[in-house]
């Protein structure tokens, strides 16, 4: 029997806080679009606690994909591809290239394929 029920986050205030949603190791990792910092939400224990990412603004990345124990965010219109460690749940930047650097849109989702990654194009 499915049963479903909210579970409470203090940073929801707002709309599209976050797109897009990985699973790694028992949690789920949601893309800060929005939203200043990483939502994830403990499946097994059902805490909920952000990772922040010091980077305001919004539309910043769209979509989320799990590859190895990293976690990998499309950046729609950041400067960087959003990187986070499962295991360590610390943040890492992959800069874009200077002619991909700009407030335009750029990427709206992302995919694996065997260790490869794949973005759609905005």
């Amino acid at each position: 029997e499915l049963i479903s029920r909210l579970i409470p986050v203090q940073e929801a205030i707002g709309n599209l806080r976050w797109r897009g949603v990985a699973e790694y190791n028992g949690k789920f990792f949601c893309a800060p679009y929005n939203s200043s910092s990483v939502l994830v939400i403990d499946c097994n224990t059902e805490e909920i606690r952000t990772i922040p990412t010091n980077i305001e603004g919004g539309e910043k990345w769209f979509g989320i994909v799990c590859c190895g124990t990293k976690l990998f965010c499309a950046p729609q219109t950041a400067a960087s591809v959003l990187v986070i460690d499962g295991e360590s749940e610390e943040i890492n930047f992959i800069p874009l290239s200077e002619e991909r650097n700009g407030p335009f849109n750029k990427w709206k989702g992302i995919a694996v394929v065997g260790s490869k990654l794949f973005c759609a194009p905005f």
